[in-house]
């Protein structure tokens, strides 16, 4: 049976690359809880921005073409380690062309998302710290507070509870961490941070 245009990219990308997505697959589903202090020790960019571009891509790795997605932020609070108006991260996966190449676990992402992120520079197949735990949602709550969630939407009680297991439903929206004091702890930590 001969195999359909658009799914030729997809197979050669795939076979070849069976042990990086085995092994990203296990990561994904598997990475050691990040405490706050790791999240913020391990971060070279920390900001709050918006999702205003996602934009899948093919790549030539080799013999082999593979799938990235770039994300694009508009800073709106550039806490720590960046003064540009706009940061751009590329995430291994995503579909263009009627191909796609998944990783478990890894982030996705729409326009119009609003975002915490600790993120690192280097070139990996995710820059976010912990794999998505460096990754918060920011959601403004009924009285127009904004609130500070988990990648997953988990009420983020405090930072401490960052890479902590939880079982069960999630809490109110309005038993989230405000934005405003989450920052002013990353800011704390950044400090004692700079101390040491």
């Amino acid at each position: 049976m001969p195999i359909p245009d658009k799914m030729r990219l997809f197979i050669p990308a795939i076979v070849p690359l069976g042990l990086v997505f085995s092994a990203a697959s296990v990561r994904a589903t598997t990475y050691a809880p990040v405490t706050f202090s790791e999240l913020v020790d391990r971060a070279e960019v920390i900001f709050v921005g918006d999702v205003v571009d996602v934009r899948p891509y093919t790549m030539r790795v080799r013999d082999n073409t593979i799938i990235k997605t770039r994300v694009t932020f508009s800073v709106s609070d550039p806490i720590f380690g960046t003064t540009s108006l706009v940061e751009v991260f590329d995430f291994l996966g995503g579909e263009t062309g009627g191909v796609g190449m998944a990783v478990a676990g890894m982030p996705t992402f729409a326009i119009g998302d609003r975002r915490v992120v600790f993120a690192r520079r280097d070139r990996s197949i995710n820059p976010i710290v912990g794999f998505t735990q460096g990754l918060l949602q920011v959601r403004r709550d009924d009285n127009g507070v904004d609130r500070v969630l988990t990648e997953k939407g988990a009420p983020l009680v405090g930072p401490e509870s960052i890479g902590a297991f939880r079982r069960g439903g999630y809490a109110a929206l309005s038993s989230s961490m405000r934005l405003a004091d989450f920052r002013g702890r990353v800011a704390q930590a950044l400090a004692e941070a700079h101390k040491k």
